[in-house]
């Protein structure tokens, strides 16, 4: 789970720092860059995997595109910090079972391009990579202070980072600090790093950045396309949801398999079903079909007294459903990035919803216990914000700078963080509910 993130130079990002809890919403017009907090996120799990050229190709856009742009051109960096809570304990690719002695780390990366003698950019490397413990006494985030659960350690040797004289680093150094603690640290060349330390973990000999590592992989961002949704899948689909749903028959059969008991048949399914009942009152129940000379699922729903195939049932329900499958999988872990909740949802029901995101995200006194669920969503919807705690709000917007030097304008997203009193607080980093509604009434009003 990601505490905080700090981004500057990526996109309209410029020294951004912002608190996150295990549910969160970030709330704010149109073209306020909400969308782009998601794609920063989608970055750090790209670069956990990939090298970074494939990294920024995976994303909207042309890779110098990414990074901000500023009326006296682009910037040549991007630098990212997040800090993290991380599962105390797990199952490595090849079965081995690790424990992390601290389960909160602080992980900073910087991209920058490189050039040659002439000025030409030679290509977007790694300039900087570190990640290192925080310290109990060092704790600053209030919900977490209260958790007597989650597990400190007293080591804060580095587990990444750099080696070299002044501002030239030479090479990238890992720590292994797994049960046998093997070997020496491993050196890697930081001339041009084409790829992050972080992405050549591969095993528990490093427990605690094989937990960060599948942190960020498990960053999931639902961007579900009914079509594919409505299609059977076969049996031996991913277990987990995809971001497009084209595995959602799967996906609910295989939950339905492995919950179900003589007292409840159908397992969790019964659970999803009545979610989904609850908010669009016609559902009944959700009917699974298995084909077994197709090798395949399907499913229906029972509407009042009658059953309607995925075909013919409404983009909007099938995004519900879609999105309660990954609620209440009892699997689910990581990071759930979602836009827009509230599409396909009465507004009278709306509040039932955002209790539905709340309830599945781990609970802020239970981070020490494992199985971390955190849930981000943005919206443009005051129906939503009037659901939300103060504490859930982040509030985003655009906003104009002047440069001091040319007097040049550019443009930043701004997010601020919601507050219950509107007194001793920074009007760039926080503001009041009252703020936030007139922030989205002026949008609406706009348009």
């Amino acid at each position: 789970m990601i505490t905080k993130i700090e981004i500057d130079g990526f996109k309209n990002f410029e020294n951004l720092v912002l608190d996150l809890r295990p549910f969160t919403a970030i709330v704010g017009p149109n073209a306020s860059g909400k969308s782009n907090l998601f794609d920063a996120l989608k970055f750090l799990s790209l670069l956990a995997q990939h090298d970074v050229r494939t990294a920024m190709q995976d994303l909207r856009g042309e890779p110098e595109e990414l990074f901000r742009r500023t009326s006296s051109g682009n910037s040549r960096r991007m630098r990212f910090a997040v800090e993290v809570v991380l599962n105390p304990n797990g199952v490595d690719a090849f079965g081995t079972v690790y424990e992390v002695k601290s389960q909160r780390l602080r992980y900073e990366l910087e991209i920058a391009f490189k050039y040659d003698a002439k000025g030409n950019a030679r290509g977007i490397f790694v300039s900087r990579e570190n990640c290192c413990v925080i310290p109990k006494h060092s704790e600053t985030v209030a919900y977490i202070k209260r958790d007597r659960s989650l597990r400190y350690s007293g080591q804060l040797k580095p587990f990444i980072r750099m080696k070299g004289a002044g501002s030239e680093y030479e090479a990238i150094e890992i720590r292994q600090d797994g049960a046998t603690k093997r070997g020496r640290p491993v050196t890697l060349s930081a001339n041009e790093a084409s790829r992050t330390a972080l992405s050549t973990v591969s095993t528990a000999e490093f427990p605690h950045l094989y937990a960060l590592r599948e942190l960020f992989i498990s960053t999931r961002f639902l961007e579900i396309n009914p079509q594919a949704a409505r299609k059977p899948s076969g049996r031996f689909e991913d277990r987990h949801l995809r971001s497009d749903a084209s595995n959602l028959s799967a996906v609910l059969a295989k939950i339905r398999d492995e919950t179900r008991n003589e007292s409840q048949p159908d397992g969790v399914l019964s659970d999803i079903s009545a979610d989904l009942s609850s908010l669009i009152p016609s559902v009944r129940a959700i009917v699974l079909r298995d084909d077994p000379g197709a090798k395949e699922y399907s499913f229906s729903l029972a509407l009042d007294d009658l059953d309607f195939s995925s075909r013919v049932i409404s983009d909007g329900t099938l995004r519900l459903l879609a999105l309660l499958t990954a609620l209440n999988d009892p699997l689910r872990k990581g990071i759930l990035c979602f836009e827009e909740p509230e599409n396909g949802v009465h507004e009278g029901r709306i509040e039932l919803l955002v209790d539905f995101l709340r309830s599945a995200a781990t609970a802020p006194d239970q981070l020490g216990k494992g199985n971390l669920y955190q849930i981000l969503v943005n919206t443009h919807s005051p129906a939503v914000m009037a659901a939300l705690e103060d504490e859930e709000i982040v509030a985003a917007d655009m906003v104009t700078t002047v440069e001091s030097e040319t007097g040049g304008r550019s443009q930043r997203t701004r997010m601020r963080t919601g507050v219950v009193a509107p007194d001793l607080f920074d009007p760039e980093t926080t503001l009041t509910r009252t703020e936030v509604i007139r922030l989205l009434k002026r949008s609406a009003d706009a348009a």
